[in-house]
């Protein structure tokens, strides 16, 4: 088997000495995802699913000890959409600072419609998900996850997944500060960030104005390719009609008529590739970048909280000066109450300062932690973009590459055609 791409690139790239070297993955890895096959969810069962195959060479010597075979061996093994979910969710929840790459959503129009077993719903899907498994591939840390090496090689997955039902903790916390704060700003965005999401925006807006074109575009050469065929099948018949003395004129017609045959397979093969290769890398990089957007706004959380404990902690102080040099500590009437049942108002001022040099404390020790927690999430947060970049740009790099290489290939492959043809033409 073949593990390289159609175009012959490598779909996962590393250093290939074992010891990594900055943004690289230590080990390199080859996967290919293919042959979706259907089958019944039970022997009496009306329901059915799609497992799809996925092939994976790799460098790394764990994969092959756990396998007993020789580095240069291909590992198989097959996998149902949902156990991609689960190796999606448990790097989710091992890995919070990490940008996780996306999966192809489940709830598409194909679902709703029940086409999800056809060839163009299964190819267009084994393509996404060998998206998903390079970029994890890529990644310097994902790519040494016990997880995916027990996903890629292991053939006796269900039992491991049976093992992890119910085992799997979701990062509740996370999600509910997540919701608290979802109307809320940082207030000192730095500009790193802010140019960041700008770049970010600007993308994400030019690649769905693409997705757009590119769909309309699909469904153009998808007409013209049918209207090549139903002129074919005519001059198909005109030709089975022509007989006698205009035989010469039926040799010509028929030259012609190979000429739009071809015309019509190689639009065909053309318009095939982009709907279900280059469309699904726009749309997947779309995603890629919500996946980075998602990662920014966990960056923003913690910033948020760090400067919510320091306000809090600044008026804390505030309130404690003002009662130690004399002023404030309750409101007027607050005071006029207490002065009036008698209340020893300095002792209450001095227990009040105590109270609020023992929250000031835990406030301070809470906003370090705060701060630290926010300035990690920040650096990691810049490494994760970083290594976003240099993915995207590879992706945008590679995916025009290969669009314009098969452009090209239709082109020249109508060249020599239509140049038999006319030779052909003129010597009939």
């Amino acid at each position: 088997m073949n593990l390289k791409a159609q175009n012959g690139e490598r779909l996962s790239h590393g250093n290939g000495d074992g010891k990594g070297t900055g943004n690289k993955p230590t080990y390199t890895f080859e996967i290919i995802v293919s042959d979706p096959q259907k089958h019944a969810s039970g022997p009496n069962s009306s329901t059915s699913y799609v497992t799809y195959q996925i092939s994976t060479r790799t460098n790394n010597p764990s994969y092959h000890k756990r396998k007993g075979d020789s580095a240069t061996e291909i590992i198989v093994v097959h996998r149902r959409y949902s156990d991609l979910v689960l190796l999606h969710d448990i790097l989710m929840n091992d890995h919070p600072t990490c940008i996780i790459p996306p999966l192809p959503d489940k709830k598409v129009l194909q679902y709703i419609a029940g086409d999800r077993f056809s060839q163009r719903f299964t190819q267009k899907r084994c393509h996404s998900l060998q998206n998903f498994l390079r970029r994890v591939s890529l990644h310097p840390i994902l790519s040494k996850s016990k997880i995916l090496e027990t996903f890629l090689i292991d053939a006796d997955w269900d039992a491991y997944r049976k093992s992890l039902s119910g085992n799997i903790q979701t990062n509740k916390e996370e999600v509910t500060d997540a919701f608290m704060n979802a109307f809320k700003t940082v207030h000192k965005q730095s500009e790193e960030f802010v140019e960041i999401k700008e770049k970010s925006d600007k993308l994400d807006h030019t690649l769905s104005k693409l997705d757009k074109n590119f769909h309309k575009m699909t469904k153009k050469n998808e007409s013209i390719s049918e209207d090549y065929g139903k002129l074919e099948q005519t001059l198909q018949d005109l030709n089975e009609l022509i007989s006698g003395d205009n035989e010469p004129l039926g040799r010509k017609l028929k030259f012609f008529n190979e000429g739009i045959t071809q015309l019509s397979y190689g639009l065909n093969d053309l318009n095939k590739y982009i709907d279900y290769e280059y469309i699904v890398d726009i749309k997947d990089l779309e995603h890629y970048i919500g996946s980075m957007n998602q990662s920014l706004k966990l960056k923003d959380q913690k910033q948020i909280d760090f400067e919510e404990l320091r306000e809090y902690l600044d008026k804390s102080i505030k309130e404690k000066t003002q009662l130690t040099s004399g002023y404030g500590g309750g409101n007027f009437f607050t005071n006029k109450l207490e002065e009036f049942t008698g209340a020893n108002q300095e002792a209450n001022r001095r227990q009040k300062i105590e109270k609020l040099e023992n929250k000031i404390e835990s406030l301070t020790l809470e906003s370090e932690d705060a701060k630290k927690v926010a300035d990690a999430f920040e650096q990691e947060t810049l490494k994760e973009v970083t290594l976003f970049e240099n993915v995207k740009t590879t992706e945008l790099k590679n995916s025009l590459g290969n669009l314009a290489d098969h452009h090209i290939e239709f082109y020249e492959k109508m060249v020599e055609t239509w140049t038999k043809i006319d030779n052909g033409l003129r010597q009939s």
